[in-house]
């Protein structure tokens, strides 16, 4: 008769493991003001610098960039650049936030699923439940006991060179 040993997930034969502490390294830099501020770096940053090929100073200089602690010279001249020729959006971050397009509605597409739909109802007799379920793309109805739609799009003009 075999036996095994069996242990619940974070526990061992001894009892429960610790919480596995993240390593981290400090670094200290000097900001934009002037001011010296210190970071903790985690292991796992410089481990996927390391498997990028990166050296430490271009992972440090990387995680720094992307966390905004520090700002590319190169970033801010053309930031700069780009403020004085009047972009109105220089430098600043996306709030994700924007206005829905509004649509100009397609009189010819309404049109056309108006005078398809009532042609539908009144010309075929087997034809029932007829629906515009939207006024410019489909209309819905059923032959018997099977349901169709159909819809109406409009295709772009070929694009000229």
């Amino acid at each position: 008769m075999k036996t095994f040993n069996l242990w619940v997930v974070g526990s061992s034969p001894t009892g429960p493991t610790r919480k596995k502490e993240e390593k981290h390294m400090k670094y200290t830099f000097t900001n934009i003001d002037g001011h010296e501020k210190t970071v903790n770096i985690g292991e796992d940053v410089l481990a996927q610098g390391k498997r990028e090929g990166l050296s430490t100073r271009e992972t440090i200089d990387r995680f720094l960039s992307d966390e905004g602690y520090i700002v590319d010279p190169t970033v801010r001249e053309l930031t700069e650049k780009a403020k004085s020729n009047g972009i109105n959006n220089a430098g600043k971050v996306s709030s994700g936030k924007r206005k829905a397009p509004t649509r100009k509605p397609d009189l010819v597409k309404r049109m056309l699923i108006e005078g398809l739909s009532k042609y539908m109802s009144e010309a075929y007799a087997e034809v029932k439940n007829v629906q515009v379920t939207n006024i410019e793309r489909i209309i819905a109805f059923s032959i018997g006991d099977d349901n169709y739609e159909l819809t109406l799009s409009k295709k772009r003009k070929p694009k000229t060179s």
